[in-house]
């Protein structure tokens, strides 16, 4: 019995209710006050679970002081009849036909959801026969209470369905930038899940009227092993369980198949058994839900943070849906509502946990490329001295003699050899000498421009490549370099000052010359120097004459050489 002041609070009409022991498919020919039953608990919304036979309601109105409407709120319920009795003897019990609404397409026609006008006081008969769980909400209300109470109702699943949507939309966007799987079966299983609370809730008969109960339920469970086949997808993707974690992987795409089972059952067996298979195949799936985002964490997988708050939500929901639908758990706004909440919750948390995986991955990816970048250069670069090394010259001296060709701009070489360096190790050892090294590459760096480039070409030989400079500015830079060199003494562990010098070849690139011919001259050139006295530039030519020209120490004698 709905207890008056409840039912006045809300706009409705106090009313009893009994729960008939009445098998069959037509009303009682009895009077139903003398059939055996069990008045109904004070509460609006009953749960019966599972009942294979129709159930009858013996239903007794009060006066109505205007018209009401007799209103089931669940639109899943097969088969609904309201019977009134008719006192002229006719007949004992007559059909109320239901309400007709405006659908948001066609012409009105009966409401699809169980909506019965009554207008007169006294008994009813109401049956209710369905595949599925018997759950539902009596009201009794004024037109103004149903209509307000549909209007809430639309509300809330026209906000879920947004959201839902909305995350879709963001996350579609993102899987055509991305390109990661993730994001693939995140649509699968939110658009899965949207499509199941859409049947579930009988919003597809708004736009399709016609369209059956049986046709809406296994369209239903259709798009709910279409949510679970994407969802158990989308963990293996998102824990890396292929790689981290195969075995579990292997379970939950096994598990996955049965999914195909569901679809075959909701389309050749309807009722009872696509019911009970669901409730167990989503109890599993919900159980590898949580197993896997646990041993995630375990593995210190920080992202499955995410994932474990979300599938705890939908597990919560899920759970009390089910255990009401078996008459465990009582109906009401939690049990009934509770999946659908615990799924929107999940669908955001999961965007969320999509959000930092991408991000944590990006790190990672960065970190490897920095790594990568770091070996990369230590392949490249000359432990000692921090400068370039043979094999960085030999690559990129054939780049720039190639570009020196195209563009039609000049290359030189410069090629440095330090002046009596075994005999310096000799007398200081060799912590100085490469201490002499490392001066030397310092004093290199400082006077080129930053698009030269220096490399240490072996032992205590060192090469400058100079783009778009010709043999008499690379001369120049030699000798600027050679008096650099002379003007800075190398300041020794004991505190003594000693002065470095070195012999300098210069050669100058020509068309169709390899790189192997230039570094050759250029090595000439330098020794030229050393059987000349050592601490010069010499300047190699590569016309017919094959003359070389040696510039002496002082600025004068350089300069006839221009």
């Amino acid at each position: 019995m709905l207890s008056g002041s409840a039912a006045l609070a809300r706009g409705e009409a106090p009313m009893s209710l009994r729960l008939l022991e009445h098998a069959g498919a037509s009303p009682p020919v009895t009077d139903p006050s003398a059939l055996p039953g069990r008045a109904l608990p004070v509460d609006e919304r009953y749960s019966l679970g599972i009942v294979g036979e129709p159930v009858w309601l013996a239903i007794t109105l009060p006066a109505l002081d205007g018209p009401r409407f007799l209103h089931l709120d669940n639109p899943l319920l097969h088969d609904v009849v309201l019977y009134r009795h008719r006192p002229d003897g006719a007949a004992a019990w007559q059909p109320v036909a239901r309400h007709v609404m405006q659908p948001l397409i066609g012409e009105p026609q009966p409401a699809w959801r169980p909506i019965f006008p009554v207008e007169t006081l006294g008994t009813y008969l109401l049956k209710i026969d369905s595949t599925q769980s018997l759950r539902f909400g009596l009201h009794l209300q004024t037109p103004e209470v149903l209509e307000r109470d549909w209007r809430a109702f639309t509300l809330g699943q026209g906000l879920y369905l947004g959201l839902v949507l909305g995350l879709a939309l963001y996350n579609s966007v993102l899987l055509l930038s991305l390109r990661d799987s993730s994001y693939f079966w995140y649509l699968g299983f939110v658009l899965g899940i949207a499509g199941y609370f859409i049947g579930q809730k009988g919003l597809l008969h708004e736009v399709w009227p016609s369209l059956s109960i049986a046709t809406n339920e296994a369209l239903m469970f259709t798009a709910l092993a279409v949510g679970a086949t994407s969802a158990l997808q989308f963990c293996r993707r998102f824990l890396l369980m292929p790689r981290e974690d195969p075995f579990l992987g292997r379970c939950l795409r096994a598990v996955g198949w049965f999914a195909a089972i569901g679809i075959a059952l909701a389309w050749t067996h309807p009722g009872h058994p696509t019911l009970i298979f669901f409730s167990l195949f989503g109890t599993a799936v919900m159980g590898l839900f949580l197993v896997s985002a646990i041993r995630a964490l375990c593995r210190r997988f920080r992202p499955a943070r995410w994932l474990l708050l979300a599938w705890g939500a939908l597990v919560l929901g899920a759970a009390v849906f089910i255990l009401a639908t078996y008459g465990w758990l009582p109906h009401h706004f939690l049990t009934y509502y509770g999946f659908q909440l615990g799924s929107a919750i999940e669908v955001t948390l999961l965007s969320l946990a999509l959000a930092d995986r991408i991000s944590l991955l990006r790190r990672e990816r960065q970190s490897l490329l920095d790594e990568q970048a770091r070996l990369h250069g230590m392949s490249y670069t000359d432990g000692l001295t921090g400068l370039s090394n043979r094999r960085y010259l030999d690559e990129y001296l054939a780049v720039a003699a190639k570009a020196a060709v195209t563009d039609g701009k000049p290359l030189s070489l410069v090629m440095l050899d330090l002046d009596r360096f075994k005999a310096f190790n000799d007398r200081w050892g060799h912590l100085e000498g490469d201490r002499a090294l490392q001066h030397l590459a310092k004093v290199m760096r400082d006077a080129v421009r930053d698009e030269d480039t220096v490399c240490r070409y072996g032992g205590e030989e060192f090469v400058l490549v100079l783009p778009g400079r010709d043999a008499a500015q690379a001369l120049d830079i030699a000798e600027r370099l050679r008096l650099e060199l002379a003007s800075r003494p190398l300041r020794l562990e004991s505190g003594d000052d000693v002065i470095l010098t070195a012999t300098l070849g210069v050669a100058s690139h020509v068309p169709g010359e390899s790189t192997a011919s230039l570094l050759d001259r250029a090595d000439q050139a330098l020794y030229r120097g050393k059987r000349a006295g050592r601490n010069r530039v010499v300047l190699e030519r590569a016309d017919p004459g094959n003359e070389y020209d040696i510039v002496a120490n002082d600025r004068a004698a350089r300069s006839t050489l221009r």
